[in-house]
């Protein structure tokens, strides 16, 4: 495999992370921004997690943002080495938790959004596209050669910055909403675009050329 076809791989096994993080990332900001408003709900194994703003399972949201965080940072940043097999082992438990999910209750295995209305069935996507991204995953576990990642340039840190930016102007709309009106439909969608400023700030490098080049591998 190439590198560049290595990276490819790479870039859609990130955007598939920084997708499903949203179901972490969402809840995290809109606890703290929206207040005691805000109520969320989540499943794992036949467990579930409840809670508006700080109260209920707010710890569970913090584990997972802390982890989608971690995630992405290792996943762009340093995508050799172990990151290869926890990132199997990660969607390897998803794809797991999903299967568990259709076979308990697939009338509940949907994802909803009351702010922008979305209310869909996830047992035939969810199942096909983790069970898909699993078997990427592993191929690029053992087929892609080590990713040389050049340091954090400019580009990055203006995305980075752009994202960050966003915060008070979402804390601004959504702390001044009603719950499902304008300014939290707005919000929400900056929420969602700030994640992914997040994400493409620590992900934009490309290879220059076909071969790599050996100083800036990382292990």
């Amino acid at each position: 495999m190439s590198y560049r076809a290595a990276r490819n791989i790479q870039i859609v096994l990130m955007l598939w992370l920084t997708t499903t993080f949203l179901t972490a990332w969402l809840p995290f900001v809109r606890s703290a921004f929206d207040g005691a408003s805000y109520e969320w709900g989540a499943g794992l194994f036949g467990l579930d997690f409840a809670g508006a703003g700080f109260a209920g399972d707010y710890p569970f949201v913090l584990c997972k943002t802390a982890l989608a965080l971690a995630t992405l940072w290792f996943g762009w940043r340093e995508p050799n080495g172990l990151f290869r097999p926890l990132l199997v082992a990660w969607l390897a438990l998803m794809l797991a938790n999903t299967l568990y999910q259709v076979a308990a209750a697939p009338e509940d295995f949907r994802f909803r959004g009351d702010t922008l209305g979305i209310d869909i069935s996830l047992v035939a996507p969810a199942t096909l596209l983790d069970a898909a991204m699993l078997a990427l995953a592993a191929w690029f576990a053992l087929r892609a050669p080590a990713l040389p990642v050049p340091p954090l340039s400019a580009a990055n840190f203006a995305l980075l910055g752009a994202g960050l930016l966003l915060l008070p102007v979402q804390y601004a709309l959504l702390s001044g909403g009603a719950g499902q009106d304008g300014r939290d439909v707005a919000g929400v969608l900056l929420t969602i675009a700030g994640w992914y400023l997040l994400s493409a700030g620590l992900g934009v490098w490309r290879i220059a050329s076909g071969e790599a080049r050996p100083a800036l591998q990382h292990s």
